[in-house]
């Protein structure tokens, strides 16, 4: 036993050190930015500098060495990033990201064998899209081509529509339909109420009590689709509403019936109890909703996030753990979507296309890299607000307050006032000829008109 211990603490110490030694030599490095295109320096130093004192906090954080091996990638320190990878791997064998990374790296370095190998065991732990492509890119360039077309093929498996995919068939002699380039152009959808700034909390607890401050005020994205403007603020003398008042409210707005849509959306989930309730809701009163999950929920509760999928409603990534990306380096923000787009997509059988940035946290960074990914911004413009006062009946006052047709309504089914208004306010649009429609739906109909 006392031999064991030692052998760990021995291992121990020389990865401490190994990691150590890297940290210092890179950080010199970088700060002469040698070999950098001229853009890259303030980029990689941030998010170097970011990385290091997480790992100095806990050295055996895998997704920050997993960045920080992203970052010696890119600065082309390619023998240094895989070392990093493989110590990661020997904290958390499961990190699939890791194989893909490693792998990737060594086939740049020439290591071909390796890389293969790589890749081929990070499939055993998981059937990764992106290794699937990697790995046919890799078969393809050492012209084994049935090879490379299987994985292409298992690759679109887990993630149809996957556009390098169907290019590589493509390439490779096989009849696939490409995506038309303006069904793929990715848009901004709803207008928001910028958020107030959070403090200096970065993650909020599992159960928050405010996860979605805003302010008053009202912006448009450049080409996205927004919601006719409606009343937003919650009068000072409160009456609850019954299912008649939100009748007589929704006769005004006089839609014309291919307007007469809403879609509804629920943030923060899946809540083992509350996302079931609002799914059978949804169910009973046949309306499809879009639910924005976190990766660290949806691992926790696959089966509400399998169940969402199968009843015919959206399946959104609200990135792994609610961390602003405002606030994170474009790496650990890029991580934290592709992780949980995933995750999601390994549920689901579907690919993943919509992205919620969490709080609302928007900017044109923001925005640039969601779209770089092919993705969609989905934002809102009615606010339930169900953190703030998680009585059903003022929920259901503000709903009626802000809505208006084509709007995109903002809940979260991690609180339970949501599930509680929720009959009424489908009974009541539905009385007036609207029907309940998915952001997939919305997007269908902006790319339309």
């Amino acid at each position: 036993m006392k031999q064991a211990l030692r052998k760990s603490f021995f291992a121990s110490t020389v990865l401490w050190l190994m990691l150590g030694f890297l940290l210092a030599l890179f950080s010199a490095q970088i700060a002469h930015a040698q070999g950098f295109d001229s853009s890259s320096p303030p980029d990689l130093m941030k998010d170097f500098e970011v990385l290091r004192q997480r790992i100095r906090k806990n050295p055996r954080d895998i997704a920050a060495l997993n960045s920080l091996g992203i970052i010696y990638a890119q600065a082309g320190k390619l023998d240094d990033a895989t070392r990093l990878w493989r110590y990661a791997l020997n904290i958390d064998p499961n990190y699939v990201h890791l194989y893909n990374n490693l792998g990737s790296a060594l086939k740049q370095l020439g290591r071909k064998d390796e890389a293969r190998l790589i890749f081929r065991t990070g499939l055993t732990r998981s059937s990764s899209y992106w290794i699937h492509y990697n790995l046919g890119l890799l078969e393809k360039e050492d012209r084994n081509l049935p090879a490379a077309a299987i994985c292409f093929k298992n690759c679109l498996q887990q993630q149809p529509g996957f556009e390098p995919a169907l290019r590589q068939l493509a390439d490779l002699g096989y009849n696939v339909q490409l995506p038309a380039t303006t069904a793929a152009r990715p848009l901004s959808l709803g207008s928001y109420k910028p958020p107030v700034e959070t403090g200096n909390i970065d993650f909020y607890p599992m159960y928050p009590e405010n996860p979605e401050k805003q302010q008053n005020g009202r912006t448009f994205s450049s080409g996205s689709y927004a919601a006719k403007p409606s009343k937003s603020t919650m009068s000072a003398t409160f009456t609850a509403m019954s299912l008649a008042d939100c009748d007589k409210i929704i006769k005004e707005f006089k839609a014309e019936s291919k307007d007469r849509f809403i879609a509804l959306t629920f943030d923060d989930g899946p809540h083992h109890a509350n996302t079931r309730e609002v799914l059978d809701i949804l169910r009973r009163e046949n309306a499809k909703a879009t639910f924005f999950v976190l990766g660290s929920r949806a691992q926790t509760y696959p089966d509400i996030v399998a169940r969402m999928a199968a009843e015919g409603h959206d399946v959104g990534n609200h990135t792994w753990e609610h961390r602003g990306l405002g606030k994170s380096s474009r790496t650990e923000a890029l991580q934290s979507l592709q992780r949980t787009n995933e995750l999601i997509s390994g549920i689901t059988g579907k690919p993943c296309l919509i992205v919620r940035p969490p709080f609302g946290q928007t900017s044109q960074r923001v925005k640039e890299l969601i779209h770089s990914q092919g993705w969609h911004e989905i934002m809102w413009d009615s606010d339930s607000r169900d953190w703030e006062n998680k009585n059903p009946d003022r929920i259901l006052y503000r709903v009626m307050r802000s809505v208006s047709p084509g709007s995109i309504v903002l809940f979260h089914d991690i609180h339970p006032g949501a599930a509680q208004m929720l009959p009424t306010l489908i009974k009541a649009f539905k009385n007036n000829g609207y029907r309940f429609i998915t952001i997939s739906e919305l997007i269908a109909i902006t790319n339309a008109s």
